[in-house]
């Protein structure tokens, strides 16, 4: 697995995918978080499906601060 800092197209992408998931959340329909992980992975440079999660609590947390 990477441990080489995000680059901006990773954080682009999961930046896009977090928001995609957000949408869904406030127009009341369902999604499947996992799913959105395991099809972001295959676009990211060896990223764990647990660093895709961390990132993704990150950018929640940046959110609401």
């Amino acid at each position: 697995m990477s441990n080489e800092a995000w680059t901006n197209e990773e954080n682009d992408l999961i930046v896009a995918d977090y928001f995609a998931m957000l949408a869904d959340d406030v127009r009341g329909r369902t999604y499947n978080k996992t799913e959105h992980r395991r099809r972001l992975l295959p676009l990211l440079r060896n990223r764990s499906e647990g660093s895709v999660e961390f990132k993704h609590q990150n950018i929640s947390a940046a959110l609401k601060g």
